[in-house]
């Protein structure tokens, strides 16, 4: 009886991941913007009205945020002209975290498993889901449970009402954990979601027990890895807070995947940033923010840019938005002229890790249904060396163009004591990946031990994948958004904001939602201004 299930780990920087070398893997084949073609040269003296670092979920957010605001603003005062907006991206595409690559015999591999969550809030106001292509999971997951050949079925009777006696049935759960899921349904159905993140804090954990009362079993067969595959840490470093929010999105929305990958969520808002006239610069990083003083410019800061290309550049900017994960903005700040004594002292936020292998092989896939399938054989069958799978998915089942005509992708999810362990060696990964998958799909064992027909397409390990949410000064479980216009409770020189998922929750969502803050806040001070 449990609702749709969200796995994802959204989450967006691209220097933070590490990537293999896979078979056919086209690196860097994803859709690029017209706005790579515009001469450049002339950057080395741009003034700007907002340069924004990052082009990642949440600075993509700003950006379109700042525009619409400045030109609706520009429209009751003729005499207000459109802000300047440009946008630094240090890899050779937007998206961050959420980005798709392309082989050359047609897979699509997310930069780690991804799923679109429907009902996010920021999501619904700033995307067209018809453009997406959307095609739904099935409500409920598969279970792997240790000592059973046969996947267990967890069912959503109230989402599909044939599946009412598969849910009484199935072995993931005792019946008494079944009515306990009820008075959990009950909650995150009635409560509003800044209800729920008004609530009491506890670690996951701690709630899953005393809150409701669940028997260890079902805890550690279905909620440990469905939550550990969302949040990408064991269920004592998750906050309560933020469990209610994914059961309430799930239980109200449905989770799917777009036609063209998770890049066509990243394209799409680009695509919206370039409509607004937003110049998005790519492969140019920011080196340094120093104030300007009034001989140098008439605008406020000096962001140093480093290409490639092009060299040291300079861009002068009349505010700035740091959109970046929250090291990269903690070093930014720290290293700031004028700055450093308010930053240095501040911890930095830990983050979260998280690994995928994709394999493409010729149809049929083991499992026909669109849905996740679950590591459920307990704590000692999962996340370790030798058993280090998390949870599994075959994409092209959910969308089909995720692999050509007659195969099927298959997605294998890694978190991070697994990673660990086997210390960046992604052919022990392999072998160990292989080996429990064979376990799990024994009609199919010679071939997925075959390398020559399960192909592996490529090996994603992500090291800043997510920022913490619980347990730590400025964790990222603040729905609503941080003030932007702070920085870990440091308030920032005048006209510098801070975006990101670390500054609202470690979501999708929140990545949204944080630019969206920034991006109004800047509109603001520059009609003030």
């Amino acid at each position: 009886m449990i609702i749709t299930l969200l796995w994802a780990f959204l989450l967006s920087l691209s220097p933070s991941e590490s990537f293999s070398s896979p078979k056919n893997y086209a690196r860097g084949a994803v859709p690029i913007s017209l706005s790579m073609a515009r001469d450049e040269s002339s950057i080395q003296a741009q003034k700007v009205d907002l340069c924004i670092i990052g082009g990642g979920i949440s600075g993509l957010s700003a950006a379109i945020t700042a525009a619409e605001k400045s030109i609706q603003q520009s429209s009751k005062d003729l005499s207000q002209p459109s802000p300047s907006i440009l946008l630094l991206e240090s890899d050779s595409a937007v998206g961050g975290r959420v980005r798709s690559d392309f082989t050359d015999d047609g897979f699509i591999l997310d930069r780690g498993f991804a799923v679109f969550i429907e009902e996010y809030p920021q999501s619904k106001k700033m995307l067209d889901y018809d453009a997406l292509g959307l095609k739904q999971f099935l409500p409920g997951a598969r279970v792997k449970l240790l000592g059973r050949e046969k996947l267990a079925c967890v069912s959503d009777p109230l989402r599909r009402r044939r599946d009412i006696f598969r849910a009484i049935a199935s072995p993931v759960g005792t019946p008494l954990d079944k009515l306990r899921l009820l008075p959990l349904f009950y909650l995150v159905m009635t409560k509003s979601i800044d209800e729920l993140f008004a609530m009491e804090e506890t670690d996951t954990l701690t709630c899953l027990k005393n809150k409701y009362n669940f028997s260890e079993e079902f805890i550690s067969s279905f909620f440990a890895p469905f939550l550990e595959g969302v949040y990408l840490t064991p269920l004592e470093k998750q906050s309560s807070r933020m469990f209610h929010f994914v059961m309430k999105m799930n239980t109200v929305g449905s989770s799917s995947l777009p036609k063209g990958g998770m890049q066509a969520v990243s394209n799409q808002i680009e695509e919206k940033a370039n409509k607004l006239g937003v110049d998005i610069q790519f492969e140019s990083r920011a080196l340094s923010i120093k104030p300007a003083s009034s001989e140098e410019s008439s605008g406020e800061f000096l962001v140093e840019i480093g290409s490639k290309e092009r060299g040291k550049q300079t861009v002068h900017a009349r505010t700035v938005i740091i959109a970046t994960e929250f090291n990269v903005a903690h070093n930014l700040l720290q290293d700031m002229d004028g700055f450093e004594p308010s930053m240095k002292p501040l911890p930095k936020l830990p983050q979260r890790s998280v690994g995928s292998i994709y394999y493409g092989f010729q149809s049929p896939a083991p499992l026909a249904d669109p849905i996740l399938i679950l590591n459920g054989e307990g704590d000692k069958h999962r996340n370790t060396k030798d058993l280090p799978i998390n949870n599994v998915c075959f994409p092209s089942i959910v969308q089909k163009g995720y692999a050509p005509d007659g195969y099927d992708l298959c997605s294998v999810s890694v978190c991070e004591k697994a990673l660990s362990e086997h210390a960046g060696d992604h052919i022990s990964l392999d072998g160990s990946v292989r080996r429990q998958l064979s376990t799990w799909f024994p009609d199919y064992a010679d071939d997925i031990m075959d390398e020559s027909k399960w192909v592996q397409k490529g090996v994603y390990v992500i090291n800043n994948a997510q920022p913490a949410h619980y347990g730590n000064d400025g964790c990222a479980n603040v729905h609503g958004g941080r003030d932007c216009s702070t920085f870990q409770g440091v308030v920032m020189p005048n006209g510098v904001f801070v975006c990101g998922d670390h500054m609202a929750t470690s979501t999708f969502n929140g990545a949204l939602e944080s630019g969206t803050n920034a991006g109004d806040a800047v509109a603001r001070f520059l009609a003030e201004s």
